[in-house]
């Protein structure tokens, strides 16, 4: 706990039994779960990787792999009711100490969780205040905020700045009758059959949906595997791919019900991957893996549009693609929402971190993707331990 951030009291609109507000940061243990959960029901976010269940996933397996994370939660209490939580975490770059989302790289929006019955503004003016004055932190990065949060309307009176991006989705919500492939022009729905046909030569092409944990595992461990020849051919690197808790963390919430799972044969091959988390009614795409030997006929691509015809009956009204908007993304999705990275620096250290993070180091990832894909290879793994 912060001893150096006082109770704060003050008289709500609101009717509550109790007024007063006690800011702190919260130890991580199981006594913390309980109150979070109920927290995620009572907010307005939609965000996955705020929930305990993500959170608490990523922390067990980076502690499994020998890559502990060291959590920092940021509470705000109204008497014994949890009403505000923020989890974030601290890592080093160099001599500096960084704070970020819980989960980084694999986390894929931040977000704060603020009870939805209170004023938003003014409890993350005391979170904020708390987090910036916490004296072993140099620099805040707070990466992939989404323009529609309250984290990011909050962020936006700060005037911190980072790089620009955007996250594209399907909603079936707004699409006459329902079906994704009306947002398909005719040209485009002839292109993926003679896909279809073509990878039909290899052997009958066969969509299904994995059910049960166990298969779901096993196909996660074979798309991370994939996903480890298609990088090596093309000399890419993930951050979140790359990092040794993703696999443990995906194949526990696996176990626990969260993801969704689907893939695509021709013969006895598997083709494609696809396995996301499911949540509110809102899918959010985590792994997308491809057999190179059939790269030529779309298989991710068909795979898509089988998965997306399924979803109304699946009862998933919003299809989050993730970021960043590659073409393959865009040509299903019927709107984007902006995202941002943001960077703080709160030490005379941290101003050098947030110079190299926001300057010096996105250069270096334009240098990188212009070098021949053999020396790609090499170059990612330093630019990986460059943070």
């Amino acid at each position: 706990m912060n001893e150096s951030v006082p109770s704060i009291h003050f008289l709500s609109a609101v009717d509550w039994p109790e007024t007063t507000l006690r800011c702190e940061e919260a130890a991580w243990d199981a006594e913390l779960l309980g109150p979070w959960r109920d927290l995620e029901r009572r907010s307005s976010s939609t965000s996955f990787f705020q929930s305990p269940d993500w959170c608490e996933a990523w922390v067990e397996a980076a502690r499994a792999c020998g890559q502990p994370e060291t959590p920092r939660i940021a509470t705000i209490w109204r008497g014994r009711t949890l009403v505000l939580l923020w989890p974030l975490s601290v890592r080093r770059l160099s001599f500096c100490r960084i704070l970020h989302h819980l989960g980084e790289p694999a986390t894929q929006y931040g977000d704060v969780l603020i009870d939805k019955r209170e004023d938003r503004d003014l409890l993350f003016g005391i979170a904020w205040d708390m987090v910036r004055n916490w004296h072993d932190v140099d620099t805040i990065e707070l990466r992939r905020v989404r323009d529609d949060t309250a984290l990011a309307s909050q962020l936006a009176r700060h005037r911190v700045a980072g790089s620009q991006a955007s996250a594209p989705m399907l909603d079936f919500r707004s699409l006459d009758g329902g079906s994704a492939d009306g947002q398909r022009t005719g040209r485009t729905r002839q292109a993926l059959r003679r896909h279809q046909r073509q990878l039909a030569e290899h052997g009958p092409v066969s969509f299904a949906l994995a059910q049960r944990p166990e298969e779901q595992c096993l196909l996660l461990e074979h798309a991370f595997a994939l996903k480890r020849v298609w990088q090596q051919e093309k000399g890419a690197v993930s951050a979140g791919y790359a990092h040794g808790a993703s696999l443990g963390c995906l194949l526990r919430l696996a176990r626990e019900g969260w993801l969704l799972a689907a893939y695509m044969r021709t013969g006895d091959e598997i083709a494609a991957i696809e396995i996301g988390a499911v949540s509110q009614g809102r899918y959010w795409s985590l792994v997308q893996s491809y057999d190179l030997r059939f790269a030529k006929h779309a298989p991710g691509r068909l795979l898509f549009w089988h998965l997306l015809e399924c979803c109304p009956e699946l009862s998933i009204d919003v299809f989050d693609f993730l970021a960043p908007a590659h073409r393959h993304k865009l040509e299903w999705a019927n709107r984007e929402v902006p995202i941002a990275d943001y960077l703080i620096p709160v030490s005379r250290r941290g101003r050098l971190a947030a110079t190299y993070l926001g300057r010096i180091r996105p250069v270096l990832r334009e240098c990188y993707h212009l070098l021949p894909s053999g020396l790609r290879q090499h170059a990612g793994k330093l630019l990986h331990r460059l943070g």
